[in-house]
This record gives structure tokens, C-alpha cells and sequence, in this order.
């Protein structure tokens, strides 16, 4: 792990005990990882460094428990909304009315072999 710069230029490093509680506290949040990600926000950003390293580490981390696990500043991964091009689950395959479309009638042949559509099977 790497020491977190201050406003005032001296360092911190939080101790093991902190570091135990804050795995507890944010359990889908790699710590040491995002205590990393910290010190170098605190490096690019020296006008926005701060002063009270722990609640700045508990914010940080809290966020970042509340975005999956992921740090706070990591890019958004988009998802593709066609059915197209998703990869099916069975779930979907029971729970949508997808009549009259040719892509899912093909969908259902390819993974079944059958598809039914208004009480007609296609095979």
C-alpha cells in the first residue's frame, strides 16, 4: 500500500487495525486497492487534498461499496440493450412476449428446437 499525501505535505498511512474494520465495514470493496487509488487521487489533485484521512478513506470506501465494489472514479461499462446481441437466459426466454419477432423465433429453434407463438409451433 502506498502512503496517502495530506494538504499540508506530510503522509498517512492508516494501521492494520483501521484497515481490518474498514474490510468488515465494505466487504465487496478491495481496501488495500482503493487506498492505492486514493494516494494517487491525492497526487494528481494537490489542491483538493485533505486533512482528516479517515473520514476521507470511510467516504471514499463507502462509495465505493455503493457502486458494487468498484472505486468511485472507475469508468461505467455500458450495457447493450438489443436482444440481438445479449446472450439469452432461460428466465428471459419465460418471462417476455416476444411474438411476431423473427430474431427470437430463431433464437428458440437454434437453443430448443421449438418455438411456440399463439399456440402454433415452429420447429
Amino acid at each position: 500500500m502506498t502512503a496517502i499525501i495530506r494538504k499540508d505535505g506530510s503522509y498517512w498511512e492508516p494501521d492494520t487495525a483501521q484497515i481490518l474494520k474498514w474490510q468488515s465495514l465494505y466487504p465487496n470493496v478491495d481496501v488495500y486497492q482503493e487506498l492505492n487509488a486514493m494516494a494517487g487521487w491525492c497526487d494528481a489533485n494537490p489542491a483538493k487534498r485533505k486533512t482528516k484521512m479517515g473520514q476521507f478513506c470511510n467516504s471514499w470506501l463507502s462509495r465505493a461499496q455503493q457502486n458494487g465494489g468498484k472505486s468511485p472514479f472507475s469508468p461505467e461499462k455500458k450495457q447493450s440493450a438489443t436482444l440481438a446481441t445479449r446472450d439469452m437466459t432461460s428466465l428471459d426466454d419465460l418471462s417476455h412476449n416476444f411474438i411476431g419477432d423473427i430474431e427470437m423465433r430463431k433464437h428458440f429453434i437454434e437453443k430448443y428446437g421449438q418455438c411456440f407463438e399463439n399456440g402454433v409451433r415452429y420447429t
